[in-house]
């Protein structure tokens, strides 16, 4: 649970890369069924940088022909990339899950690329995608909290 908490926005937005990869091109953006933004409407919203941000991982998920196996790899990674400041009950134990699920990124990862070139290089770029997320997440908290912050000073009840 503690691990959710400290790592659900990074996983909602690489699921919301992922759910624009698998159901639209990487001109939109797939919140939801019900939800879809095209780039002109993206455009014209007020959260038009922080889209554009986020478009980046659909787009690299796209470039990359990223696998469902590598993807679940991935976002079970990114769950585990946060440690919380007052540790966890079982340290060793944390480690060897993340060991794990890096063994089974790289499983997944020989499954689609022959030689031991190919395989480091996916694997760097497939990490390295993982850390874009980091920034992409920073820019999201820092609009939330600005947003947060506008809706204190005029007083805006939320529901």
């Amino acid at each position: 649970m503690t691990l959710i908490q400290y790592s659900w926005m990074n996983l909602m937005v690489f699921s919301l890369g992922w759910r624009s990869f698998q159901n639209v091109t990487s001109e939109y953006l797939y919140f939801a069924p019900d939800l879809i933004l095209s780039q002109e409407q993206m455009r014209r919203s007020p959260i038009y940088d922080l889209c554009l941000a986020i478009q980046f991982i659909p787009q690299e998920f796209a470039n990359l022909q990223v696998s469902r196996e590598e993807f679940l790899c991935m976002k079970a990674i990114i769950l585990l990339n946060t440690v919380p400041l007052e540790g966890l009950k079982s340290q060793a134990a944390f480690d060897e899950m993340r060991q794990n699920y890096v063994r089974e990124l790289t499983k997944a990862i020989h499954m689609k690329e022959k030689g031991i070139v190919a395989c480091s290089q996916r694997f760097y770029h497939l990490t390295r995608l993982m850390d874009a997320i980091h920034d992409i997440v920073k820019k999201v908290n820092l609009f939330c909290l600005s947003t947060f912050i506008q809706a204190d000073a005029r007083k805006v009840e939320f529901p």
